[in-house]
């Protein structure tokens, strides 16, 4: 079954109000062309589930896409914090729920199990508890000591960038998975963003890299350089000047705006011409 789609397809099919998980870590991997369709699009109050967030929440923050988001992290690592995170966490204009890395995957992996929640020690002794009254006490019932119910997370969507897929949704990930496994079988509907897609017969040489499986995935988009300006190991980098341009223009609404207007877009190919074009990538970015 051919699965490839176009990226207003994907943004299309994705309604307001809902609750999308997004795959890659921090500056690692994020599906940015996906997230920048659906930062120029209308519709919005999405719920975001991320393990390690960075530049997608920012950017869905950034223009007013979001109601909720359930994380363990946000930032733009040594460049910093998050500057409309942090402006909405501060002001209380979203919802926020934190988590912790291991309570993330645990949340995908009870909806993988069909389970309403999985226990853990996780949190026991922590302030988590405190500031998280989505996870519950509860007696073990056979040795009796205290656990936490960590509840199933359940995605309308999953959004995630692959290095290669094929055109039945196969998708290969050199290097670490991060949680794009489990956000892939815990949702609804999944969408890869790719660098390539290649054929079946070409894919199934990387073997165990063929982390994401068909049977998970609902659509698959060409787009190279997709996880711009994020890096996408071992192909690129991330574009540290770029991070660098993004916080700046972050700092002031008029600077912001112009941000937007300039890159932010369902057109991939506009966005590549307008930061310099490929063949500057290459040079800057390439590994």
């Amino acid at each position: 079954m051919n699965k490839l789609m176009r990226i207003d397809e994907v943004v299309d099919a994705i309604p307001a109000g809902a609750t999308i998980a997004v795959g890659g870590s921090s500056l690692s991997r994020k599906p940015m062309s996906l997230v920048r369709a659906l930062a120029a699009r209308g519709r919005g109050d999405f719920r975001l589930i991320v393990d390690v967030g960075g530049p997608e929440v920012d950017l869905l923050l950034g223009t007013e896409k979001v109601r909720q988001v359930v994380y363990a992290f946000v930032g733009f690592e040594i460049m910093g914090l998050a500057p409309h995170f942090r402006r909405a966490r501060e002001s209380g204009s979203v919802a926020f729920q934190e988590w912790t890395e291991f309570t993330v995957m645990a949340g995908l992996d009870a909806t993988v199990k069909r389970v309403p929640f999985l226990p853990t020690h996780v949190g026991l002794g922590t302030d988590v508890l405190a500031v998280n009254d989505a996870f519950r006490r509860f007696p073990d019932p056979f040795g009796g000591e205290t656990l936490v119910a960590v509840p199933a997370l359940a995605p309308d969507f999953a959004l995630i960038h692959v290095n290669l897929a094929d055109p039945q949704g196969n998708g290969v990930i050199l290097g670490d998975g991060h949680v794009d496994v489990l956000c892939a079988k815990a949702a609804k509907r999944t969408i890869l963003s790719a660098e390539r897609v290649v054929s079946a017969e070409e894919l199934q040489r990387y073997g165990r890299d063929v982390q994401i499986h068909r049977i998970h995935v609902d659509g698959v988009v060409e787009a190279q350089w997709g996880a711009h300006f994020t890096g996408c190991a071992p192909y690129y980098r991330a574009d540290l000047r770029h991070v660098q341009d993004y916080l700046t223009a972050a700092r002031d609404p008029a600077s912001w705006a112009a941000y937007v207007d300039r890159f932010i877009g369902d057109r991939h190919a506009d966005y590549i011409a307008a930061v310099g074009g490929a063949e500057a990538l290459i040079g800057r970015l390439e590994v």
